[in-house]
């Protein structure tokens, strides 16, 4: 009798092992052969243009494993809303889509005169990878993305960011080829020629975006420029008591980020563009609350950090935001741990607010 039992309690436990084992191998093999259509997000596809380099897209997709997963806005928009700005947006489809790993393309840059075409692979894993870890945002609170953003700029350049509401990151970039395209085919039933129809868009510009592009002409390489990154964190400092509370930074390469002044990320030393726009906000001891723009010169800045990164042995630098006891002045230095270089040509406007 006690022999029988032994041997229904090793055929019991021999059981339950090879039913978890069964298991386990059924999760494993089951996880492996995730499709990539189940990491799904809710975002929507949207595009941008510098101001002075406005573009019409003829066509634009995002596909994943050959199959489409949203179309980026056409229809004969103008587009010139900024570098890495929010555009327009296309609400169809289901809420929540699959991370693409192809972008197709084709458009229009009047400035140029000139069609662009272009079928780029994206960077699936580093998109999935920032749509699960997200960010903080201004309300201390975690969020992610809801924009995959397309640019579109001179020379065929492609940009593509993620934008959510406080964070905007860079995730690849791109040159498209020219190609020829009918008028026919680009705007059916025009009454107009080529020529007239690119510069009755010019026309449509802001005075200011007009002297630049006369002024300037067509600039080549520079958004490609904009790119290069340096070793550098955020620093800020009160010569009186008090405590910043929260941060706008956006950058030439057309990301940003808006968040507490508490966020982590600020106590790291990370690759960033170079720092084209500041609204920062802080608390004196008397809860008095302050703000302040800070526009910084381009060219100013461009020279203060190739001058420390090429002489320092130290390549992280720290950009030191200051400001006086009375709540009136900011002083701005990018400092190395042998350097400091004071940028001299921000313009900076402080302001009394609430939160």
């Amino acid at each position: 009798m006690r022999k029988l039992k032994i041997i229904l309690v090793v055929g019991f436990i021999s059981l339950i092992t090879l039913n978890c084992k069964n298991k386990t191998t059924f999760t494993n093999t089951h996880t492996m052969n995730l499709d990539k259509k189940e990491n799904k997000f809710e975002w929507l596809p949207t595009e941008c243009a510098p101001e002075a380099y406005p573009i019409r897209i003829h066509n634009g997709t995002f596909s994943l494993n050959g199959e489409l997963i949203a179309n980026i806005p056409s229809g004969g928009r103008t587009v010139k809303n900024g570098w890495g700005e929010l555009g327009s947006t296309y609400i169809v489809g289901e809420d929540f889509k699959a991370v693409p790993d192809y972008l197709d393309i084709t458009w229009m840059s009047y400035a140029e005169n000139t069609f662009y075409k272009g079928s780029f692979k994206l960077p699936y894993d580093k998109m999935l990878a920032l749509f699960n870890i997200g960010f903080l945002d201004r309300n201390n609170k975690h969020a992610t993305y809801t924009r995959i953003v397309c640019g579109m700029a001179p020379g065929g350049i492609v940009s593509i960011w993620l934008l959510g509401g406080g964070k905007i990151t860079e995730i690849d970039h791109f040159k498209a080829n020219k190609i020829e395209l009918s008028m026919e085919e680009f705007v059916p039933n025009a009454v107009i020629s080529r020529e007239e129809y690119v510069k009755n868009r010019l026309n449509s510009l802001t005075d200011e975006a007009k002297i630049h592009l006369q002024t300037e002409g067509v600039t080549y390489g520079l958004w490609t420029e904009y790119r290069k990154r340096y070793n550098w964190k955020p620093v800020f400092r009160l010569k009186t008591k008090g405590d910043y509370f929260e941060i706008f930074i956006e950058y030439v390469n057309g990301e940003r980020i808006y968040t507490v002044a508490n966020n982590p990320e600020f106590k790291d030393y990370n690759p960033l563009a170079l720092p084209k726009y500041a609204k920062l906000y802080w608390e004196d001891a008397n809860k008095n609350i302050y703000g302040s723009k800070l526009y910084f010169n381009e060219d100013e800045v461009k020279k203060a950090f190739e001058t420390i990164n090429n002489t320092s042995e130290n390549k992280k630098l720290d950009l030191v935001f200051e400001v006086d006891k009375y709540n009136g002045k900011m002083e701005i230095s990018l400092k190395s741990e042998t350097e400091i270089i004071k940028l001299e040509k921000t313009k900076i406007k402080i302001f009394e607010t609430t939160k």
